[in-house]
């Protein structure tokens, strides 16, 4: 005797067909073919991290109907499990995620509206950059890139954070290399991120200490001191501080 077919319901089929539209969105936003998200605004990173993750989830609970009981409450749970993962991705938004093309895209230093938001949660004797800046005045940095700081000392401020990472920008002057804290990180910690690494300096490529996907490099300062960056690519860095600092 031949088994029932399987009807789906209106509520399974809308379920599948959002879940494999907000896939298509993902899948489009993460290959690159669609970068416009990328631009700096208030989706960050959602279209390669909880737009999939929950076109996922609805498409499983669209598709139990087909699957074999109790395997459809597996297939179920992980769905749920990966929306809630891109919910904490896009919370933390590590440095390590994302497609190539998009780790190393150059962010405007401009400001902008999350800028503006972010500025009011960080009082100027605590924003990083703001200080460094108002120091060095009247000078002002000869070339600038966004890296994370690696230093266990860090610790970890907040759940969403990596231990011992903070996210900021290189800043090069005449005497020295500085790095400050962006102001999202900031408004995690009790006070201002700096860290300022004296010419001459030498700085080659490292291996990443927490296995991450970014390529590290390893900068030392004129007075020995070791600080290790996670960057978009290692190669333009080093040739940079190189030809910024020659030793």
């Amino acid at each position: 005797m031949e088994s029932p077919a399987v009807v789906l319901s209106p509520v399974s089929v809308v379920a599948l067909v959002l879940g494999a539209v907000l896939l298509g969105i993902g899948a489009l936003a993460w290959s690159g073919v669609w970068r416009g998200w990328a631009s700096p605004g208030t989706t960050r990173s959602a279209p390669i991290t909880l737009v999939p993750g929950v076109g996922l989830f609805l498409a499983t609970l669209g598709a139990v109907p087909l699957i074999v009981a109790p395997v459809g409450g597996f297939v179920v749970l992980a769905g749920f499990l990966a929306a809630i993962g891109s919910w904490l991705v896009l919370l933390s938004e590590p440095p390590w995620w994302g497609p190539r093309w998009w780790r190393e895209r150059r962010v405007d230093v401009g400001s902008d509206v999350e800028d503006v938001l972010w500025a009011g949660r960080v009082p100027p004797e605590r924003d990083s950059e703001y200080l460094v800046l108002s120091e060095r005045a009247p000078e002002a940095p000869r070339w600038r890139r966004e890296v994370v700081l690696l230093d266990p000392a860090l610790g970890r401020p907040t759940l969403v954070h990596d231990d011992g990472a903070c996210r900021g920008s290189l800043l090069a002057f005449d005497e020295d290399l500085v790095f400050a804290a962006d102001r999202r990180d900031d408004a995690t910690r009790p006070g201002p991120t700096i860290r300022v690494l004296p010419a001459p300096l030498r700085v080659r490529r490292g291996a990443s200490p927490r296995n991450a996907r970014m390529p590290v490099v390893i900068v030392v300062g004129a007075d020995g001191v070791r600080w290790q960056f996670e960057v978009g690519r290692a190669g333009p860095v080093v040739s940079a501080v190189r030809q910024l600092y020659p030793s």
